[in-house]
């Protein structure tokens, strides 16, 4: 049992930032403990109390509870209280007795050494861990992806180059314009993911359609992490002050006294209302183009974003004398934030004044006028051809040569040189500074596409003789009020034959409306037996992600997924390879969007579409209208909207009542002309340079590697260490998944762990199979929250271990000190470039001699084991003057070392900011897409980091003190 005495001075363990106790009252089984500094007290049980007792030796500084600082020449004892003999700094002679009741109360005890001298010990498995959590998070900061390996994506080359150029800028200004099915929210989510951990952006706001804002809410939840909050008019009235007629009452007197106070200075106009901006309530906004037309655009443009995001941005009707009310509020905001994503798979098809106002928008002074944009513009196709020439052409003609030559006079024009060419001629047009494009003439990897139409007849319950309710002709089963239709709709008994024939292999269906669904699933479920699962938007995320798990198992899983029209966003299900459409919609995008949830790189297998359809019906109008029209079904089709807006005054009529064949026979002839003349007109448009400028196939590759490397370095095996000791229950869900859950001895939250539990996944194909699972890499919230958790506290930092080895003689000691050089910088400087957070080991002897280069922290710690921490006191106690006079000495080795580090990385900063400031410059005189804003920014940087990396420090983080005994 511990001897206390009243007023002797102890520290608790678990709680040191309490400051120093004092001993108030103990009885037979209890201690209360005083805690002046912080005006609290606890009261523990004698047998186990997790205190420290806290006494000084010759030598040590002590501050007493006026703010004196004395140094201690004599500790002696008196009734069980220590008294100090100590005399105040640089006054030897003023000799002065301090007992230990008149101490200060505000010890903090903050580094690693000052833990150890004054015995707050860790375990031996608590240091372990911190210096592993020292070395993940320095592996981290060095990583050259780092950013781009924590979303939940397919490793696709060309989405990975865009993020890697774009997300890399300061406040960046770029159109993404890859073609349809390309992947550009996975480009924009990257690109935002990179930023926002980089710190580069803080605030980010995300406009979208409507149809589209649950889309990116999953997309960005599930792929990225990043919990966006959706604003609409409920939302925004629920964050409105509330304010009393009083308070409203006073504040108009308040405002109109004050008006004129200030008449003969501001003319009398009243001062600006001060009310608090509810868009400032969240750092991650998402909302409609439909809010955004009703709310107030100047409180949203005043919110302070770092980084706006469009997608859809060719419904932004621009014109020059007449700009839609959209694009205007668009720029409002565009103007005040710092960097604009815009997103559209149609950049130009609209019309040159269309691809204007998108480029306007990003760099209004790049982009002053449409007239100079289109003289800009009659040069540059020139270039473009010549870059496509020169890409393509293995041996260059004299004529070819001399075409390049004149648009780059200062370079040597030769074959070997063609990399360098083509390089400097994209930096000198430069599309690619603010506007990349991806098409699937320069992509590959994509599956083909076969559609297998099935004829069936009408039955005589179908037949509406309407002529104005378009919705009963394309859907006849909803003029249903229950599911018998399933029993007399001859698409469902094909549907059951092809599940029958089809019993091995996964088939996703998806129909318009959510009652077909679910009618059609309990007909399949409960009337036919099968094995089917369903996914409609009145279900929650949970039971999405449930049904969309089921269809993914492929032991017990379901064979068929029903889906309503909501199947068709946002989720991937490339790993099926039928598609069944019981109905066509009537936007081609739409239907694009259907067949492009297995339409995806990584698709194994041709995708088989098959669309059953009604003859003599609607139905078989829009089929022969989308595959004999424009080839929808088998092939890509970009300029699907435009084709519809042209030919719709023909189509529409046909989708009521029983349309003529001769009629549906005109309307796939004029709808195939239009075809053609727009597909001929994109190819003829097609911008060699600009997809030359967003596609390099070998960086994409080398990203692809690093990722893939990455991928086999899990963080799963540190962060179970990390569970145990945090008290997280864990259990095996399969090979490749874990369930956790609060455990009943945690003693905090712990990041990114909700109470009823979660399950994650490292296999990056686990986890694009399983939405349901989360996946867990480095940059998880989990795995970044726990590292920092860990290196806030002060677990861990001193700990006394025994070392078993037989080679040894009982008794020696060693000292392991981990020292870290860090740079303490604002994220956005992205410091950790030049100078991340490095480690320095040095395992000291007796003598204080360095031996780390003998044993390594891992062979070490295999051999060290747990010591009791009453003899572990005891070794500290006995050795506190030798310990301090080793680790002194030692630090002052280690801070002589970490100067070559911190002066490597200031050169190396100065060089590579130097080059990049250069070459912006140079790029600036050739190409005014980079802006000066860039360039001053880069300035700054420099600047900045120039302070931050002199002024980098060297510390010990942790150490550990290893006494050899028996083996």
């Amino acid at each position: 049992m511990t001897d206390f005495t009243p007023g002797q001075r102890w520290l608790s363990e678990s709680e040191t930032e309490l400051g120093l106790g004092i001993i108030k009252e103990l009885d037979y089984r209890l201690v209360t403990v005083g805690y002046p500094a912080v005006e609290e007290e606890r009261t523990y049980a004698i047998n186990n109390a997790p205190l420290s007792r806290v006494i000084f030796s010759t030598g040590d500084t002590i501050r007493t509870a006026d703010e004196l600082e004395l140094v201690v020449t004599e500790v002696n004892e008196l009734n069980g209280l220590k008294v100090y003999m100590a005399h105040p700094l640089g006054q030897p002679e003023d000799i002065q007795p301090v007992p230990e009741t008149h101490l200060g109360h505000k010890l903090r005890l903050t580094t690693a050494l000052d833990r150890l001298l004054s015995n707050q010990l860790s375990s031996n498995r608590w240091f372990e861990l911190r210096v592993d959590a020292l070395n993940a998070h320095c592996q981290q900061q060095q990583s050259t992806i780092k950013g781009l390996r924590g979303p939940r994506i397919d490793l696709i080359g060309h989405q990975l180059y865009i993020a890697d150029q774009v997300a890399n800028r300061f406040a960046p200004r770029v159109l993404l314009a890859d073609e349809v099915g390309l992947g550009k929210t996975i480009e924009a989510g990257l690109i935002l993911h990179q930023q926002l951990l980089s710190g580069r952006a803080k605030r980010v706001l995300v406009v979208v359609p409507s149809p589209l804002v649950h889309q990116w809410f999953v997309e960005m939840v599930r792929r990225f992490n990043l919990h966006f909050s959706i604003f609409d008019a409920e939302r925004l009235n629920a964050l409105q002050p509330k304010t009393s007629i009083k308070d409203m009452l006073a504040q108009i007197i308040e405002e109109e006294k004050a008006a004129t106070e200030s008449e003969d200075e501001d003319n009398g106009e009243a001062p600006e209302q001060t009310w608090d901006n509810p868009f400032l309530s969240e750092q991650l906004i998402l909302c409609s183009t439909d809010f955004l037309a009703e709310c107030d655009i100047d409180q949203l443009a005043a919110a302070d974003w770092d980084l706006l995001v469009v997608d859809e941005a060719h419904h932004l009707e621009w014109a020059p004398d007449a700009p839609s009310d959209d694009y205007q509020r668009v720029e409002t905001i565009a103007r005040q934030a710092r960097g604009l994503l815009l997103l559209t798979a149609t950049p130009e098809q609209l019309g040159l004044e269309s691809h204007y106002a998108r480029l306007r928008l990003l760099d209004p002074d790049r982009y002053p006028s449409l007239e100079a944009f289109r003289e800009e513009q009659s040069h540059y196709q020139d270039i473009a051809s010549l870059a496509g020439k020169l890409h393509d052409e293995a041996s260059w003609s004299a004529d070819l040569k001399a075409e390049a030559a004149r648009l780059l006079p200062d370079m040597t024009i030769s074959e070997d040189q063609r990399e360098a060419i083509l390089a400097e001629l994209l930096d000198r047009s430069g599309p690619g500074r603010v506007m990349f494009r991806n098409t699937r003439h320069n992509i590959a990897g994509f599956p083909a596409r076969h559609v297998h139409g099935i004829p069936l007849p009408l039955p005589e319950e179908y037949h509406y003789e309407s002529d104005e309710e378009r919705e009963g002709h394309l859907h006849p089963e909803t003029l249903f009020h229950d599911d018998r239709w399933c029993t007399l709709d001859p698409r469902v008994n094909w549907l059951e034959q092809f599940f029958k024939q089809h019993r091995k292999e996964k088939v996703l269906v998806i129909c318009a409306n959510r009652h077909t669904a679910t009618d059609l699933h309990a007909h399949c479920n409960y009337k036919l037996g099968m094995n089917v699962a369903m996914f409609h938007e009145d279900m929650d995320l949970i039971e999405r992600d449930r049904a969309a798990a089921f269809f993914a198992d492929d032991v017990d899983g379901a064979q068929a997924l029903i889906c309503s029209e909501i199947g068709s966003e946002g989720r991937n299900f490339q790993f099926a390879h039928h598609l069944v459409l019981l109905d066509l919609p009537l936007n081609p995008d739409l239907l694009e969007q259907r067949i492009g949830r297995l339409d995806r790189i990584g698709q194994t297998e041709d995708i088989q579409i098959h669309v059953p359809y009604f003859e003599g019906h609607a139905q078989e109008v829009l089929f022969r209208w989308y595959h004999e029209g424009m080839d929808a079904f088998e092939h890509t089709n970009p300029a699907g909207h435009d084709i519809y807006l042209r030919s719709r005054d023909a189509l529409e009529p046909l989708l009521c009542g029983d349309p003529e064949y001769t009629a549906i026979d005109a309307l796939v002839s004029e709808t195939r002309a239009v075809a053609d003349e727009l597909h001929t007109l994109m190819e003829t448009g097609r911008d060699r340079l600009l997809e030359l400028s967003s596609f390099d196939s070998e960086r994409a590759e080398q990203l692809k590697q690093a990722l893939a490397d990455c991928d086999e370095d899990s963080p799963l095996p540190f962060m179970q260490r990390v569970f145990d000791r945090y008290g997280v229950d864990q259990e095996d869900h399969s090979d490749t998944a874990v369930i956790l859950k609060p455990g009943q001895h945690m003693r905090d939250a712990f990041p990114g762990l909700p109470e009823e539990g979660i399950t994650m996944t490292d296999s990056r194909a686990t986890a694009l199979a399983r939405d349901d699972m989360q996946f867990l890499t480095w940059e998880h919230p989990m795995v970044t929250g726990s590292l920092e958790m860990l290196l806030t506290e002060h677990r861990g930092k001193a700990a006394v271990s025994l070392l078993k080895n037989p080679k040894i003689n009982p008794g020696t000691l060693l000292i392991e000190a981990i020292y870290t050089i860090d740079a303490v910088a604002p994220k956005y400087l992205q410091a950790d470039r030049f100078l991340p957070t490095t480690v320095i080991r040095h395992l000291l002897d007796a003598n204080g001699k360095n031996i780390s280069q003998a044993i390594s922290h891992d062979g070490l710690s295999q051999q060290c084991h747990k010591m009791d921490k009453p003899l572990s006191r005891k070794i500290v106690g006995s050795q506190k003057p030798l310990l301090d006079k080793l680790l002194k000495a030692d630090e002052a080795r280690a801070v002589e070392e970490a100067r070559g580090t911190i002066d490597g990385a200031l050169e190396k900063m100065r060089q590579e900011q130097g080059h990049e400031l250069a070459r912006l410059k140079a790029l600036q005189a050739k190409n005014p897409a980079v802006r000066d804003e860039e360039i001053q920014a880069l300035e700054a940087q420099t600047e900045a980091l120039e302070k931050v990396l002199g002024e980098a420090r060297c510390q010990l983080e942790a150490v550990r003190v290893i006494v050899a005994g028996g083996a």
